[in-house]
Formats: structure tokens, sequence, C-alpha cells
């Protein structure tokens, strides 16, 4: 994914529930969420972005509940880190946007636990409903 081409087709394959699951990675769920929330307000994009996961989720046959699939609170923390990358490169293009993110120590899997326990993160409760971080919350903001 290093071009615009293929983030639109990404977004767009994902926008109609037909994005391959062996494409659905961690990079295209962050291309997802940049997007949304470039297009959107935050709490559309949150909205929005619950609805299309879990409807993806549903085409890939991935059950959506207290263990796996759709996870509320590493969405909304996605979205508010991406926010704050936005609201500090307002000039960047969606291509640079998405570029400078992936590169950055923002775009780690582990970033989330700089933030959370891992085990509350991994825990139903977290994926059910949202929780603030524990931890690191300066910066934050939506």
């Amino acid at each position: 994914m290093d071009n615009e081409k293929n983030f639109d087709s990404l977004i767009e394959q994902f926008n109609s529930n037909t994005l391959p699951k062996s494409e659905w990675t961690h990079s295209a769920h962050l291309i997802v969420g940049l997007w949304h929330i470039t297009t959107c307000d935050f709490s559309d994009a949150v909205c929005q972005l619950r609805s299309k996961i879990i409807s993806l989720n549903k085409f890939h046959g991935t059950v959506n509940d207290g263990q796996s699939g759709y996870h509320e609170t590493l969405t909304v923390f996605w979205l508010k880190v991406m926010h704050e990358h936005i609201k500090h490169n307002p000039s960047y293009s969606f291509g640079e946007s998405v570029t400078t993110f992936l590169n950055s120590p923002l775009a780690s899997r582990e970033y989330p636990f700089e933030f959370y326990k891992k085990e509350d993160l991994l825990s139903s409760d977290y994926r059910a409903v949202y929780h603030e971080p524990t931890f690191k919350v300066s910066g934050l903001s939506t």
C-alpha cells in the first residue's frame, strides 16, 4: 500500500464488504481508520467504523463477541491517536498522512499497551465498551 490508488481500492473494498480476510491487516485497519477520521467528524467515524468492521467480520465469518471480532476500546483509541496525528499535520494529503502514520511508532501494534494494562485491554469488557486509558493520557483527545 504505497499510493493513493491502492488506498482508494482498499477503502472501497472495506466499505462494500468485499475486502478479502487476508487483506484485513493491522495496516488496513489503520488506513480505513485514517480515512474515516479525515472524512467524518470523530463521533461519526466511531459509529461508521463500528458498524462496518462488525459487518466485514460477519462477511469473513468472524464472530463478534467478548473474545473476538470488533473491539470498541481499540477502535476509539486508534481513532484518537489518528485524530491527533491529523491535527498535528493539517497540510498533509491523505496519502502523506497514511505514509507518515504507518511509518511512525504510533502505528505499532504494541502502542496501545503504553496506555492500557494488557490483561484489561484483552478483556471482554474492554472489547464491548470503550474505556479511557489507564496510563499516559496526555495527547489523546477528540
